[in-house]
């Protein structure tokens, strides 16, 4: 339990340190998120290299456990609330997104309280045929369980698309 979080403030360490995020005070989308999430960290998704959705889905286990920027347009968006509290410690939302760019399309999750997306912006406050920029962690599920889906991929910071 104590090395995720240790992870976790590690990776924010080293990101305020070499200066690409500032903090800034934002309240997160969650209606049922606690206080503690209420400060939000602004980054720089560009200093990422951009990797089209094909790429990414010809060659998952190339990006297995890394941080990789898709940039895309929504196209369909589901939230739904989770109340078993054993996930997480809390009922929260998870946000399911369906992105788009000129190469494939992939579903993304937002999980809300119970996950890593440290940005101002949540996936619920977003519309389909918006534009947008995402820093995504990508891992490979252990089983193909009940979507079949051979990559799981989760947000850490969503911007919209700077055209």
């Amino acid at each position: 339990m104590t090395a995720p979080l240790i992870r976790i403030g590690l990776r924010t360490i080293i990101l305020i340190l070499s200066g690409m995020i500032n903090l800034h005070s934002a309240l997160a989308s969650d209606e049922l998120s606690l206080p503690s999430r209420v400060s939000a960290m602004r980054m720089s998704v560009a200093s990422y290299e951009r990797i089209p959705i094909n790429t990414l889905l010809a060659r998952p286990d190339h990006y297995q456990m890394r941080d990789i920027r898709i940039t895309g347009t929504v196209l369909a968006m589901q939230t739904e609330t989770i109340t078993n509290r054993l996930i997480c410690g809390r009922a929260h939302e998870r946000t399911a997104l369906t992105l788009e760019d000129d190469s494939g399309q992939i579903e993304i999750l937002d999980l809300g309280a119970c996950g890593e997306n440290v940005g101002a912006l949540k996936a619920p406050m977003l519309k389909t045929g918006q534009r947008i920029d995402l820093l995504v962690h990508i891992s490979l599920p252990t089983s193909s369980g009940p979507s079949g889906s051979s990559v799981e991929t989760t947000i850490r910071y969503i911007d919209l698309a700077q055209e």
